[in-house]
């Protein structure tokens, strides 16, 4: 009798093992047979879920999306006055650095690759940001000035750039608590009148 595969689960499993072998070897060093071995199946048992690289990418880059949407939904939204949640998501998102090093070179890699897919996804967090920017605004927590696109397009920017720099040289970052409180600091700087 056949062997009866979840294919949902399968591909769950071949994403899991490309982001550990994309985190150690980026997308240019790592071919399916990488992902294979890590996944512990042949190759062409491979491509009965995933044809090329560029398809595994492409699921792989769509969940850590939506991975990280979630995560920021979560964390804008809430209990709270928009500045104490605006804080929470800063320490929130200072607090995944260690995690999303594993696959933040990969992701980089592949916004210089594919720039228009991740359009969508940025547009849809600087407008959860926006959001909380302009309910701010209006309760008077928040700056009237600053546009909120503007202000959340600055924060995603300092939050990326951050990320960049630990990926780079993560012993800049030694100490995650204090990461957590100066970029707080600087998102409560930024948004107060």
């Amino acid at each position: 009798m056949p062997k009866l595969v979840d294919r949902v689960e399968q591909r769950r499993e071949i994403r899991s093992a490309a982001r550990r072998v994309f985190a150690r070897h980026g997308i240019a060093g790592t071919g399916l047979t990488h992902v294979a071995e890590a996944a512990g199946m042949g190759r062409s048992s491979l491509y009965h879920y995933y044809p090329d690289k560029a398809a595994l990418m492409r699921d792989l880059v769509r969940e850590v999306m939506t991975e990280e949407e979630s995560f920021f939904a979560a964390l804008v939204g809430g209990e709270g006055t928009p500045i104490e949640r605006a804080e929470r998501l800063a320490r929130g998102l200072a607090g995944m650095f260690e995690k999303w090093s594993a696959v933040a070179r990969m992701l980089f890699d592949f916004r210089l690759r594919e720039t228009r897919g991740f359009r969508p996804f940025f547009r849809r967090i600087r407008n959860h940001l926006a959001s909380l920017i302009a309910e701010g605004q209006r309760l008077g927590e928040m700056d009237p000035q600053l546009d909120p696109s503007l202000g959340a397009a600055t924060l995603i920017g300092t939050v990326d750039g951050l990320l960049l720099q630990h990926l780079v040289d993560p012993s800049a970052f030694s100490d995650p608590r204090a990461l957590e409180d100066a970029l707080a600091l600087a998102v409560r700087k930024l948004l107060k009148p």
